[in-house]
């Protein structure tokens, strides 16, 4: 009797086990297409990380605001610490994310080159069937007219944007507070990014537009250079 329960204890204990052991190897693993948000002092800015992990280290791009750039870290355990370089204009600085996997979420601090710092945070975006990713791209399609509702630290507006979209690569028209300006931009699965340049009294100012497209729904930031940054969301002319 006592070699039979002791079996049955064996038994029931291996797949509690095994179960721990998938879910450790899951948190030490950030392999995959991770939704992050930067919490800075400009608001909530998103971006797309995409890495793989060999050994412990790990190689990938991030996605956002300014477009698509390199990646490059180590992950040791859950710990996680990302580098990327970024040009400010006057001069690149190389941004440092420090943080914490824990499952399919990681978090954790930034650090902008000794120029300030945010939190930040990020989803593991669901896996994919190996046929379904250029499926879900091909399905994503922004041309036609967008309503946009914005909100700046500059002031707030319903500017108009005409996309057209041909592979990742877009170009249209803005018409709105600012005037009428051609626009260039790139779509990368759901994450969208476009800008233009236009004058404001006498000054040159580029304006970028980076955020996520989902149906008929868009949503993100707006940066106005030293003018200022902000938020907006729109909708598709039906």
């Amino acid at each position: 009797m006592k070699k039979m329960i002791l079996a049955a204890a064996v038994l029931l204990c291996v797949p509690a086990a095994a179960v721990a052991q998938t879910a450790a190897a899951r948190s030490n693993d950030a392999s995959g297409r991770w939704e992050a948000t930067f919490y800075t002092d400009n608001g909530a800015i998103p971006a797309t990380i995409v890495l793989k992990k060999e050994g412990e280290q790990l190689a990938g791009t991030i996605s956002g605001q300014q477009g698509q750039t390199e990646i490059w870290g180590t992950q040791k355990g859950p710990e996680v610490v990302l580098s990327l370089n970024y040009d400010t204009g006057n001069g690149a600085i190389t941004i440092t994310l420090n943080g914490k996997q824990d499952g399919d979420s990681m978090a954790g601090s930034a650090d902008f080159g000794g120029q300030g710092g945010a939190d930040w945070d990020a989803k593991r975006a669901a896996e994919l069937p190996d046929s379904a990713p250029a499926q879900a791209e091909k399905a994503v399609n922004v041309s036609g007219t967008w309503i946009l509702d914005v909100s700046t630290t500059a002031g707030s507006g319903t500017p108009t944007v005409t996309l057209k979209q041909d592979g990742e690569k877009l170009t249209g028209q803005y018409s709105g507070q600012l005037g009428e300006a051609p626009l260039s931009g790139a779509l990368k699965g759901t994450a969208i990014t476009f800008q233009f340049d236009v004058d404001v009294q006498g000054t040159s100012l580029r304006v970028v537009y980076s955020g996520t497209v989902e149906g008929d729904s868009i949503k993100g930031t707006v940066s106005l250079g030293e003018a200022g940054e902000g938020t907006f969301t729109g909708s598709r002319k039906k």
